[in-house]
């Protein structure tokens, strides 16, 4: 990775179904969007996003979806939270998260990109 490169790794806990997958997906295609390079693992000088989903009950049928995602400068400080929570159908996720899952990380960009130095910043 070169010095001036900006990068990223993002990892989920939690989702049901393929929404680990589906997560981290998505962010990544926002991340790269906006100029960065993501990597498979954890990497030094990069970002790192954790995002912890959790599912509780709600109103019968509902259930409660929270996304958690915690932000790491490259040298490891937490920089912040940015946290989504939904009520749901119960089970909706229980399988494939499609649309949802790109929906949940757009939102999440938004604040996420606060956080971050925009591509042009040579940082």
């Amino acid at each position: 990775m070169a010095p001036d490169e900006l990068a990223a790794y993002v990892d989920v806990v939690g989702a049901p179904g393929d929404g680990k997958e589906a997560l981290e997906r998505a962010l990544s295609n926002r991340l790269l969007d906006r100029g960065f390079t993501v990597t498979g693992s954890p990497a030094i000088n990069a970002y790192e996003i954790q995002g912890i989903v959790s599912l509780s009950p709600a109103a019968r049928g509902k259930e409660n979806i929270r996304i958690n995602w915690i932000v790491f400068g490259p040298d490891g400080t937490r920089l912040s939270n940015v946290t989504q929570s939904r009520v749901i159908r119960k089970g909706s996720l229980s399988r494939r998260w499609g649309p949802a899952a790109d929906a949940a990380a757009e939102a999440a960009a938004q604040d996420i990109f606060k956080l971050l130095p925009p591509r042009d910043s040579g940082l």
